[in-house]
């Protein structure tokens, strides 16, 4: 059986996602610069003549976020505080997940998939970080915002369905060497990083917050 405090979709369709449960809430009061880390595992190994051997087994980063919020009101007409502290307690601080969107990185275009063998009939969306130079780096994407507009050989379908953490699952397996391409936007899948939020009050009715922490998560 599922957590109740666990996303279960990994397809969300509130065009704006104002007030959906499972997704990290914009509230005006965040600050416009925030903090976004990829981190990397990696296992050094130092011999006793100081030769090292590296090696890890993760394929692609974690993602940290951090985010401050300048004000946050108590109000009855703004209950931001109200909101910021209810999605917090809903995921029991660091045990339940969520979704995050990013607003300077959700969106794909024409984003390589796989190449059809005739065979296969499920595929693991990705994105590419830093696409069009010499370091691109291509990871999953574990939960869509909106139904993605996929082709197969340069022809749209819609012949498929959406599976846990970002898979697409079509109704017949494409083509021997047919591209595979999605555009569309995304989201990350996250937890929080502490089981304390301390948000400060600065006058009655209206509080700030340093830094609130998180990090994406893999199935």
């Amino acid at each position: 059986m599922s957590s109740p405090y666990l996303p279960t979709r990994w397809l969300i369709t509130t065009p704006d996602l104002a007030d959906d449960p499972d997704v990290f809430p914009l509230l005006p009061g965040q600050m416009f610069v925030s903090q976004k880390a990829p981190t990397w595992t990696t296992t050094v190994r130092t011999s006793a003549s100081g030769r090292q051997v590296r090696a890890t087994s993760a394929s692609s980063p974690i993602w940290s976020f951090k985010v401050a919020y300048e004000f946050l009101r108590d109000r009855i007409t703004t209950p931001e505080l109200a909101k910021l502290l209810g999605f917090f307690n809903t995921r029991q601080g660091q045990l339940g997940s969520f979704f995050y969107y990013d607003p300077g990185d959700n969106t794909v275009l024409d984003q390589p998939v796989a190449t059809g063998d005739g065979q296969l009939a499920t595929f693991q969306l990705t994105r590419t970080v830093g696409a069009g130079s010499p370091y691109a780096f291509v990871e999953p994407v574990y939960a869509l915002n909106g139904a993605p507009a996929v082709s197969v050989g340069g022809v749209a379908t819609t012949a498929f369905s959406i599976g846990p953490y970002g898979a697409i699952v079509f109704a017949t397996p494409p083509a021997e060497g047919a591209a595979i391409t999605w555009s569309g936007s995304f989201m990350f899948w996250c937890h929080f990083t502490a089981d304390q939020i301390a948000p400060a009050q600065q006058v009655l009715s209206l509080w700030s917050l340093d830094g609130l922490t998180f990090e994406s998560l893999k199935p």
